[in-house]
C-alpha cells in the first residue's frame, strides 16, 4: 500500500453518525472522506478502507439495514472487501453487513445471522425489550492483530456507549461453533474487569455468546454494535485500523471466490391454528415503507414485483362468543389502530368486515386479488405480546389467549419465478429472527 491511505465513510439516507466516524479517523491521523450512496461507485476503488456508520439508513424501513444492504453500492463494497480491504460497520452499519451476508461470511451472500430486537435478561427473566442506550464494556477475545481492528492485547477493556433497538446478535448453534473456532467472535460484552458474564446489564441486549462484534473469516470485515467512534475510549479500534493501513502488518489475503452462495428455497412456516379474528390495517396515505421495499426489489432486478403492505393482527380467544362485538371492542380501544390514518379490515369465519365509528362492523366486499399473501412475524412475537398486555385492561381476565402482530405483504407478479426469488432473497425477512407464513 503506497502513499497516504484514506477511508470512505459511507453515507446513506438517514445515516447520522458520519461526523463522529470522521472525527475518530482524524484522531487516528488518517484521512477520511464522506462518500454518498449515490456517488460514482467507481471512485471507491481509490479508497483503502470503508466505514459504514450508525443511524437509520432508509429510516429502518423493512427492518434495520435491509434496504441499504440491497443498495448497489454494497455490491461494490463487497468486491473491495474481497480484495482484502477493511470494512467496519458500526450499529446500523453492522446490521447492513449482516444483511448482505458479508458477516459472518461462512458462505458469502447467505444470511447466516441476524441483529434483532434487544432482550434485557437477568436471572432468566426478560426485564425489557426494545431500544436501549448506556455505556458498556467490551474486549477482544482474539489474539492481537487477528484483524485490522484489534492491534491491542486481550486485557484491553473498552468502555463505550451503545444505542440501538435491534442489536442482539442471534445465530444457529452450528454456525456459532464455526465462527468461535475461527476466532470470528472478535469483541464480546464483559464487565469492567474483562469477565464475560451473560446477564444484563453486562450483556446489554441478550446477544448470544455476549457478541458485540463479529468479523468474517479473513478478519477484514467487522460488524460492531456499540459506538466506539463516539468517545475517546473507543479510539484503540480506529488507531488499530490506521496502523494496519499504514504498515500493512499482517496483510490479509483476498477471498478467492466472489460468487455468492446460491440461496436455498425458503421453508414456509404453517399456521398451526387459525386465529379467531384477523385484522389487517391499511394506511390511508402512501405507505413509504411499502414503496421503499418495492423499489429495493426493483433495484435487485425483480422489475415485475408489486408489493402492498398491511399490519396484521391475529387474535386467539378463550371464548368464541359474539366475535363481532369483540372485534369492535378491540378497534374502539385505540390500541390497535388510528382511524384517522388507517383503515381496518376484519376477518371472522371466512367473512370480511369493514368498520364504521358509529354503526360498527358491516360485511365488506373484497375485490378479486391474485397477489400472494405472506405475513412476517418475529419468532419471539414480542410485538404481539406487548399488544396483548395493552389490550387486556379492556377485557375480562384471560379472555385474550394469544395475540400475534406481524407485517403482511401482498406480492404480485406475472412471473412466479420472481416471487420465489424475492422470498429467497430474504428482503422481506431475516430467517434467523423471523418466520414467513403463507396466508391461504
Amino acid at each position: 500500500m503506497s502513499g497516504n491511505p484514506k477511508i470512505a465513510v459511507i453515507l446513506f439516507p438517514a445515516t447520522n453518525c458520519e461526523l463522529e466516524a470522521l472525527r475518530a479517523c482524524k484522531r487516528a491521523k488518517i484521512k477520511a472522506d464522506l462518500f454518498r450512496w449515490n456517488d460514482n461507485k467507481a471512485k471507491l476503488k481509490g479508497y483503502d478502507a470503508f466505514i459504514i456508520p450508525g443511524g437509520f439508513s432508509y429510516e429502518d424501513r423493512g427492518r434495520s439495514g435491509i434496504v441499504a444492504a440491497k443498495d448497489p453500492i454494497m455490491d461494490t463494497i463487497a468486491r473491495e472487501a474481497f480484495r482484502g480491504k477493511p470494512v467496519l460497520g458500526i450499529c446500523n452499519g453492522a446490521q447492513i453487513l449482516v444483511e448482505t451476508g458479508l458477516v459472518p461470511g461462512v458462505k458469502f451472500g447467505k444470511v447466516e445471522m441476524a441483529l434483532t430486537y434487544n432482550q434485557r435478561i437477568k436471572k432468566g427473566k426478560i426485564l425489557g425489550t426494545g431500544f436501549y442506550n448506556d455505556w458498556v464494556h467490551m474486549r477482544t477475545e482474539a489474539d492481537p492483530k487477528r484483524s485490522p481492528y484489534n492491534f491491542f492485547t486481550q486485557d484491553t477493556v473498552l468502555h463505550i456507549p451503545l444505542a440501538h433497538g435491534e442489536g442482539r446478535f442471534t445465530i444457529n448453534k452450528a454456525t456459532l461453533e464455526d465462527i468461535k473456532q475461527q476466532n470470528q467472535t472478535l469483541f464480546r460484552y464483559c464487565d469492567k474487569d474483562g469477565n464475560f458474564i451473560d446477564e444484563f446489564p453486562i450483556n446489554p441486549n441478550g446477544a448470544i455468546h455476549n457478541l458485540a462484534g463479529v468479523c468474517n473469516k479473513e478478519g477484514n470485515v467487522l460488524s460492531l454494535m456499540p459506538h466506539p467512534e463516539r468517545t475517546i475510549n473507543g479510539q484503540p479500534i480506529f488507531d488499530s485500523l490506521a496502523e494496519y493501513l499504514k504498515t500493512e502488518t499482517g496483510k490479509l489475503k483476498p477471498v478467492s471466490k466472489l460468487a455468492p452462495a446460491k440461496p436455498a428455497p425458503t421453508k414456509m412456516a404453517t399456521q398451526t391454528k387459525k386465529p379467531d379474528i384477523v385484522i389487517t390495517v391499511k394506511m390511508i396515505i402512501t405507505d413509504n415503507e411499502e414503496r421503499t421495499m418495492e423499489n429495493a426489489a426493483h433495484r435487485m432486478g425483480l422489475k415485475d414485483i408489486e408489493l402492498r403492505k398491511r399490519k396484521y393482527f391475529g387474535f386467539h380467544l378463550n371464548t368464541k362468543k359474539d366475535l363481532l362485538s369483540v372485534a369492535a371492542k378491540i378497534i374502539r380501544s385505540g390500541e390497535l389502530i388510528n382511524l384517522n390514518k388507517e383503515i381496518p379490515t376484519i376477518y371472522i369465519k371466512d367473512k370480511a368486515y369493514k368498520y364504521d365509528k358509529t354503526s360498527g362492523l358491516h360485511i365488506k366486499k373484497l375485490k378479486a386479488n391474485t397477489a400472494k399473501k405472506f405475513y412476517i412475524i418475529d419468532k419471539d412475537n414480542y410485538a404481539g405480546k406487548s399488544m396483548q398486555a395493552n389490550l387486556e385492561p379492556y377485557f375480562q381476565k384471560k379472555e385474550l389467549q394469544k395475540v400475534e402482530q406481524a407485517t403482511q405483504w401482498m406480492v404480485a407478479s406475472k412471473k412466479q419465478k420472481q416471487i420465489n426469488q424475492l422470498i429467497d432473497s430474504h428482503l422481506l425477512f431475516n430467517p434467523h429472527a423471523m418466520k414467513i407464513v403463507a396466508v391461504s
